[in-house]
């Protein structure tokens, strides 16, 4: 593969004035933009074939702060919004004072294509003249994230050719499943790959030799020093025997991959006796550098509900940090489908548990390792499983909470009083669901 990329011209967009800005540290994983004057923009997501699915595409929207906070404010993101590039789901991220988009397409003809977009107001997107395509390094279905360094960077990843060591020679002693992983480091700012590494990840001798292996990697993080992207994980298991992969299995530790940055080099597996499970989100980022320098990451498909573990700033897991959702809201199999780090120690999680299929919010405490199921109006058709984006802007967390097919609202959560405010509606269309603020 080609190690030199030759940087794309950039065409300089106009910044929306802001009224005012006031900044936190950037090793912190929250937006520092706090002044009142940005968009806020909704996303949406199409049906494809089943009602919910979201696979038929992504509309945006925006408004400002001011009208998304208002109940008399209709929006309605499926007839007047803008269709942003991408055959099944979008990826998005947005700048941290909302005056641009990014998204990576995923799948189809135009997967793996970054793109900005600045936001205009309304349905009014412009896509800037500048793209790069990364599905030659990381397919075109890679997850990726925005980092917190002031939208200077964002992390692709993908796991590919998962295969036995001896696949194509049976007179080999089995000893393990691997994937290629690739690494893949953006430059937001001026369009380019920055740079990107392959390399096999291996796991403990005896857990391979069992058929344990990483599927996927996803949510990549960085520490507060800024020289250690932590990866979450999704794991498989086969059957060494058959081959083939196994749906139920004793569960391992949770698994993280920290690489060195900004060279992407030296993976190493760290594990937590907290957590049994995957930490690789899905939709959304899924570890927070928080207030007091430490990681926390959420689990799911966790065998004892999910957890929230921490890492230290030595890039190890803390595991006498307990942080049990099952414990903390009173119920079982806890699964937590999107959350977000507000700052302070307060966070918020959209969740779903045994006993239910519906989603619902919570309020988390980390340092007191509480959790507080938020009062809102609930319905039985309400799901976050593609949910992408939660807002926090200043002291307020945005959230858009909408039923399969039926109108819904933004929520606005103070984190520091826990008040609740009912926004603006958000208008929405059979087999439809909204699915992130940016």
């Amino acid at each position: 593969m080609k190690n030199q990329f030759k940087s794309l011209s950039i065409i300089a967009a106009a910044v929306f004035t802001l009224s005012s800005c006031a900044k936190v540290d950037s090793s912190e994983n929250v937006d520092p933009i706090t002044n009142q004057d940005r968009w806020i923009t909704v996303a949406g997501a199409l049906m494809s074939t089943a009602p919910g699915d979201g696979n038929g595409g992504t509309m945006v929207y925006s408004v400002s702060k001011e009208d998304a906070r208002n109940p008399n404010v209709s929006i309605n993101v499926y007839d007047k919004g803008f269709p942003v590039k991408s055959t099944r789901t979008a990826r998005l991220q947005s700048s941290e004072d909302g005056n641009t988009l990014f998204n990576i397409a995923y799948s189809g003809d135009n997967g793996g294509e970054f793109a900005r977009y600045k936001v205009n107001g309304a349905g009014s997107f412009t896509q800037q003249d500048v793209t790069v395509n990364i599905s030659q390094y990381a397919t075109t279905t890679p997850r990726w994230s925005k980092l917190y360094d002031g939208d200077k960077s964002g992390v692709a990843l993908n796991v590919t050719g998962i295969a036995a060591n001896n696949a194509t020679d049976k007179t080999k002693s089995f000893q393990y499943y691997r994937g290629v992983a690739t690494v893949l480091s953006l430059d937001l700012q001026n369009v380019l790959i920055n740079s990107y590494k392959q390399y096999q990840i291996p796991l403990a001798t005896a857990e391979e030799l069992n058929g344990h292996c990483i599927f996927r990697l996803d949510a990549p993080v960085l520490n507060k020093a800024q020289n250690k992207l932590i990866l979450g994980t999704w794991m498989r298991k086969y059957n060494p025997a058959t081959g083939l992969t196994e749906s139920t299995f004793d569960r391992l530790g949770s698994k993280s991959v920290i690489v060195d940055y900004p060279s992407l080099e030296n993976p190493k597996v760290i594990t937590s006796t907290v957590g049994f499970g995957d930490n690789s989100g899905y939709r959304s980022p899924n570890a927070f550098v928080a207030t007091d320098g430490n990681i926390y990451q959420a689990t799911q498909r966790d065998s004892k509900g999910s957890h929230i573990l921490r890492i230290t700033q030595n890039n190890e897991y803390d595991n006498s940090y307990v942080f049990s959702l099952d414990a903390a809201l009173g119920v079982k199999g806890v699964y937590i489908d999107c959350w977000k780090y507000a700052g302070n120690g307060i966070a918020y999680a959209l969740y779903t548990h045994d006993g239910t299929t519906q989603g619902y919010i919570a309020r988390l405490d980390l340092n007191a390792k509480t959790a507080t199921k938020i009062d809102i109006t609930y319905d039985a058709d309400l799901n976050f499983g593609q949910y992408q984006g939660v807002l926090v802007s200043g002291d307020e967390v945005f959230v858009a909470v909408t039923p399969v097919g039926k109108d819904g609202n933004i929520y606005i959560f103070n984190k520091k009083t826990g008040t609740v405010t009912k926004g603006a509606t958000l208008v929405n269309k059979a087999g439809n669901h909204y699915i992130g603020i940016f």
